[in-house]
Order: structure tokens, then sequence, then C-alpha cells
């Protein structure tokens, strides 16, 4: 909760464009559509002047006219979708359309008024039906604007809250899948710590859970949405092949063949424990004469491929590697799936002449700004 606190306030302190604030962009041209419309008026009076101009204010009057308009629709507005003009709908956005040729009336009521008040005299009306064509085209103009930009704001409310939902189960699915981690790799180590007891071999259970404290911290250290460099990922793999060799002693060999340069390149934070797990417990356990593991890791172009292999009895005849060995491999291919969708996958094969081969595959990026890693063991 308190990373999602955090995210929401960095993303409110993010610079905002107008299209992001509803109330400066509906009453911004609110107030530039009425001043655009004077200037359109202004225009047309000037291409033919009157020859009495000056007798009457002419741009004054034309001025309050305008002013009528503005006040009157700028009321409609602050009705139908709030003084903060953040209400929208489609019932809204009609009612901004018609309530506004509604107001045709008093507008042109406002034609005669104000050369009334400024000269004494009230020019002859137009027929309603010339005033919309002359002047009043305006109105219905100005609820369309205003409708268009409520559907805008309406649209993109909706389009947020998807995305935000889409995020939120983004989120709880990639933690879901790293949470499922811990139970189960906890459970084998601290039965193979209690084994280790029971068999006296104290100092051994000791170094055992001096290495687990430190694979945890670093485990715990990690958000579950988070991205890992690949060194220190191998350096919390190493943790972990280092308690199984306590439990093995001999019976467990393990090589790292990393290309150089590769450092810094990003993977989800313990996508290779379960896959290692997965190896320890049906290639190394089952043989009384142990096994060996191998883990390379290479550049293929953009992408970033993982392989480990271990020379114990493979998959069995016929099986489907997809749903073989447990939750290790399903576990790693969901991570993948959700946080690269089709640009990462998992493969996993027999070996010859015997052993599993897991190859894992995704983008190459690596981590430019980021924090550092936590050690596994200090």
């Amino acid at each position: 909760m308190a990373e999602t606190r955090a995210a929401s306030s960095a993303a409110s302190r993010e610079p905002k464009g107008l299209l992001d604030r509803p109330a400066w962009t509906r009453w911004g041209a609110h107030v530039g559509f009425w001043a655009v419309y004077l200037g359109v008026r202004t225009a047309a009076a000037l291409a033919d002047p009157p020859q009495d101009a000056r007798d009457f204010p002419y741009f004054f009057n034309r001025l309050m006219v305008v002013a009528t308009y503005a006040v009157l629709t700028g009321l409609l507005l602050a009705v139908v979708a709030g003084p903060r003009a953040r209400r929208s709908d489609w019932w809204r956005n009609l009612a901004l359309v018609l309530g506004a040729i509604a107001l045709a009336p008093l507008t042109q009521y406002g034609e005669q008024f104000w050369p009334q008040q400024l000269a004494g005299f009230a020019p002859e009306p137009y027929p309603f039906v010339i005033y919309l064509f002359q002047f009043g085209w305006a109105l219905p103009l100005w609820g369309l604007t205003q409708a268009l930009l409520g559907y805008h704001f309406e649209t993109m409310a909706q389009a947020r809250a998807v995305s935000r939902a889409q995020a939120l189960a983004y989120d709880a699915q990639l933690r879901m899948l790293h949470y499922q981690i811990n139970p189960h790799f906890l459970f084998n180590t601290l039965n193979a710590i209690s084994t280790l007891v029971l068999d006296k071999r104290n100092a051994q259970a000791e170094s055992m859970l001096l290495r687990l404290a430190g694979f945890l911290r670093y485990s715990l250290d990690r958000q579950p949405t988070e991205l890992a460099n690949l060194s220190a990922e191998l350096e919390a793999q190493r943790k972990y092949l280092e308690i199984e060799q306590t439990r093995f002693e001999d019976k467990l060999k393990v090589r790292f063949d990393i290309e150089p340069g590769l450092e810094n390149a990003t993977l989800p934070s313990l996508l290779l424990q379960p896959i290692l797990e997965n190896a320890i417990k049906y290639a190394i356990t089952p043989r009384t004469e142990g096994g060996t593991i191998n883990v390379a890791a290479r550049r293929d172009g953009d992408t970033l491929r993982i392989v480990i292999e271990d020379d114990g009895p493979g998959l069995p005849p016929g099986a489907d590697p997809a749903r073989r060995r447990g939750v290790g491999l399903a576990n790693a291919r969901e991570r993948l799936e959700v946080i690269y969708g089709n640009r990462a996958g998992l493969t996993a094969q027999n070996r010859r002449p015997h052993g599993c081969r897991v190859e894992v595959w995704l983008p190459l990026e690596e981590e430019r700004v980021g924090r550092t890693a936590a050690p596994a063991l200090s």
C-alpha cells in the first residue's frame, strides 16, 4: 500500500497538459470561443461600417451583447457540467447543445436591451429565424464544442479507469506469482536444516541458516514487481545453491558460464530460483551419486538467453514439458508472460544422453538508472 500511495503521489506531481485539466480546458474554451465570436462580429461590422459610427458606441454595444452570450452560456455550463466542468455523460452533452439553443430568445433580447441602455433606442427586432442565422448560430456551435470536450474527458476518464484496473490486476498477479515461490522454498530449506540438526550436524545447520538469512534478505528487499539485474540475481542464486550444497555436500556440483557484459541485463527478480529448485528436486535428490547443474547466459541480438541444464533422468517419455516439474516452470513461464507477453518464453526439453535443459529468453534490457542491489549475504 505504501508503494501504491507513493506512486500515486509521484503521479500527481507530474506536469499535466490542458487536456488533463477539465476545468481549465473547458472554461478556457468557453472564454476563447466568445472572444473569437466577438472578433468575427467585429470583422463583419468593419467590412460594412455604418454611416453614423460616431453617434453610437457600436463596439461597446457589441462587447456587452457578446458578454451576455458568454454569461448565459457560462451559467448553463456550470449547471450542467458543474463549476469545475467535470461532470459529463451523454445526456449532459445533449443538454449543453439543446440548452444553448434554448437561450436564443434571451440572447436575442440582449441584442435589443443594450442599445436601449447605451443610446436610448431599440433597433427593429429581427424575426427569430433570421436572428438565428445571422447571430444565434454561435449558440449551438458553442454547445457542440462543449459537448465534444465533455465527451473527450468522459472517454479519457474511462480509459484511465480501465488502465488503472489493468495495472492493479497486473500488480496483484505478479505479487501472487512472486509470493508463490517463498513458502515452497522455505519449506524445503527448513526441512533440510531440521534434518541436519537431528543428525547432529550442527555446524552445517548453522551455516545453512546463515545462508538462508542472506538469501531471504535479498528476496524480501525486492518488490514483487521489480526487475533485478543479472549479476544480483546470479549472486542470490549462488547463495541458494550454497544452501543446497551444505545439504548434499559433494553430490551437488554447480557451474556458471556467463557471457561478459551482461551484468546489468534485467530480468524478473527470483525468476531462476524455482527452476534451480526443480533441478535440485528432480535431478539431484533422487540420485545417490548426485549430479551437476550448469547455468549459462548469453546475448543473442536483442535477446537474453539463460539456460539451466542438469544431468538427471530428464522428463519422463511422452510428458508435456509445459506441465511437468511442478510449480517451478509454470511460475516462471507465467511471470514472463505477464511482464513481456509474447516477447519472452520458456522451454524445457531432454538432453542427450540424459538430463533436462530449461531455456529462458526475454528482451535484453539493461538497468541504466536504478537501485543498488542489496548483498545476498553480509
